[in-house]
């Protein structure tokens, strides 16, 4: 990641180096070249002037080595160098190199110029000793005809030093510059640096969380226009996270207080919320739950298919048995949250716990069956007996007489049924309103007692109360637990033995006050207890009907206690009784 600081300096430092070297070149160059030029003409000048002055050396045929000599005692007055050569390209004299050892000059570009009668010059190595020279060369003439040539020659690197000032002298200028532009690039930098560190740090802020952090708008211009939208965004994010926030508790809220329960998952079939109402039906909590997979947690396959079904873009409407973390029947309807692109983000979930209705749908069904069954008996009974009446029975004084007792038994039977439906379905709709009185239960026991000493000694059974005063008292509708008494001692003398014994009293209990009703009768089976506060349940069915029972007497109690807020409960041996007892609150 680039920084600033390094690119302000750096691109400047770049930029100010390279106009530096442009410029020095742009300048340096002209003037070398200038300076290069105007040497050689002032050479050509020596050269012209030198070939007058050596004239004489080929007139009077002057030997080579005295020439050299010559040369030699003439270098140390010269700054250039000096080499006369004949037209055979043959070195007479050199002022800084014997002539002797020196090769053939005949093909030197500016040599082979002058021996034409032109002046030259060239710029080149020098074979003999090294280094860059300006060489330049002019005929010598003798009564018009060249008879040699007269070479000066001056190193460059005696020219350049020239130039080479001057190249320093910009060198130094442009680093000064640059030295400058170095220090108003940082001074500018950390102007810069100062605003934008604002920027950032209330950026920070603003992610951290912080919305009222702002920046104070700074000197420049455009970073004054980068604060006000930054501020102007700021306060906008504050307020999308404010809709935000209500609109989330206005979910919350809901999901919060829906009974429907309510389950996101994402894409891939992991757990991202579970609201409290689908916390309870599917007996899972929030925190235990998310980010673990439908089939980890709930080990129900068809619940996990039909998540992956709506994952895939399907609408799914369906029931679900659900067997753990409890056995449980759901309504499922799941469908999928699309994204912009159309592929699917996440599934939603609504449930509903539909035991209950299922349980009760059965119920009813089996009360419509039962109630048919029970009133198909009577109901036969008496039709039955009517037609042997009407034809001709009636003639028959003893056949009327019986005819009309089952007849009278038959419609009590059916009356009595018919009131216990009535009685049992207000309890259930909840219609029945409690007289709430105090009642001494020793007294209500000793009036059920009473009242069934007819039913006790047609059945050859003994009745006992409490064997002493107990002054126990309970808050409750004096009626309704008559009814329950009384249907509790029906049950105990009709179920007895001949000779049998029924005992009813009452005691204090940590959980309340129960009311006991034992018998020595027949008995329950261990596997019927379960069922035998089922509405028309029998445990001997035949029995059932020859006393006239409608099954639905503990049906009854059970009601009647749940609505004292208590209960009911039992305990019996087969062959040996039964005891029943109703608890009730203490008030």
């Amino acid at each position: 990641m680039k920084d600033l600081k390094r690119i302000l300096i750096f691109r400047y430092a770049v930029l100010v180096a390279a106009v530096m070297v442009g410029v020095s070149l742009i300048i340096i160059i002209p003037i070398r070249s200038f300076t290069l030029t105007r040497e050689k003409e002032a050479l050509e000048e020596e050269a012209v002037l030198f070939s007058r002055e050596f004239q004489h050396f080929f007139v009077d045929q002057t030997p080579p080595s005295e020439i050299d000599d010559y040369m030699e005692a003439l270098a140390g007055d010269l700054t250039t160098r000096l080499t006369l050569i004949d037209t055979d390209g043959e070195v007479l004299g050199e002022s800084l190199y014997p002539a002797e050892e020196m090769e053939s000059h005949l093909m030197r570009p500016e040599v082979a110029a002058a021996l034409e009668g032109r002046v030259e010059s060239s710029i080149r190595e020098s074979r003999t000793l090294g280094g860059s020279y300006i060489y330049s060369a002019a005929p010598v003439e003798s009564n018009g005809e060249v008879v040699g040539v007269i070479r000066v020659a001056l190193a460059v690197k005696d020219v350049t030093p020239v130039v080479m000032q001057l190249w320093w002298i910009f060198l130094a200028a442009f680093g000064a510059l640059l030295l400058v532009i170095v220090a108003v690039s940082i001074w500018t930098e950390r102007t810069i640096m100062h605003d934008l560190r604002e920027v950032r740090e209330a950026a920070s802020s603003l992610a951290a969380g912080d919305l009222s952090r702002r920046v104070a708008e700074p000197d420049i211009r455009d970073f004054a226009e980068l604060a006000r939208d930054f501020n102007l965004m700021a306060e906008q994010v504050r307020q999308r996270l404010d809709e935000a926030a209500a609109e989330r508790g206005k979910m919350e809220a809901v999901l919060r207080n829906v009974s429907t329960g309510v389950m996101v998952t994402d894409s891939e079939g992991r757990i991202l919320l579970v609201n409290p109402a689908a916390e309870s039906i599917l007996g899972v909590e929030q925190d235990k739950a998310e980010g673990s997979r439908v089939i980890e947690i709930f080990y129900s396959r068809d619940l996990d298919i039909a998540v992956s079904r709506a994952a895939s873009g399907e609408s799914v409407d369906e029931q679900i048995e659900l067997l753990y973390p409890k056995k449980a029947l759901l309504h499922l309807k799941s469908n999928p949250v699309s994204g912009s692109d159309g592929s699917v983000l996440a599934t939603v979930s609504a449930i509903e716990d539909v035991t209950a209705f299922a349980r009760l749908n059965q119920m009813r069904q089996d009360f419509v069956a039962n109630v048919s069954h029970e009133l198909r008996t009577p109901v036969a009974s008496i039709r039955a007996l009517t037609e042997s009446l009407v034809a001709g029975a009636w003639e028959q004084k003893d056949t009327a007489e019986r005819f009309l007792a089952d007849l009278d038994r038959e419609a009590s039977r059916l009356s009595q049924l018919i009131e216990d439906l009535l009685v049992l379905s207000r309890l259930e709709s909840k219609e029945a309103e409690l007289k709430i009185e105090r009642i001494e239960l020793d007294g209500l026991i000793r009036e059920c007692i009473d009242a069934k000493a007819k039913l006790a000694k047609e059945y050859e059974v003994s009745v006992e109360g409490p064997d002493r005063e107990t002054g126990i008292t309970v808050m409750g509708d004096r009626r309704l637990l008559r009814t329950a008494l009384n249907n509790l001692m029906d049950n105990a003398i009709k179920y007895n033995r001949l000779g049998g014994k029924v005992t009813v009293g009452c005691g204090k209990e940590t959980d309340g006050v129960a009311v006991r009703v034992a018998d020595t009768g027949i008995g329950i089976p261990r596997e019927e207890l379960p069922r035998i506060f089922e509405r028309f349940f029998r445990v001997d069915k035949a029995r059932s009907r020859e006393t006239g029972g409608t099954g639905l007497g503990l049906s009854i109690v059970k009601h009647i206690a749940d609505l004292h807020g208590g209960g009911v409960s039992v305990q019996s041996v087969e062959g040996e009784g039964s005891t029943f007892v109703i608890i009730l609150p203490e008030r």
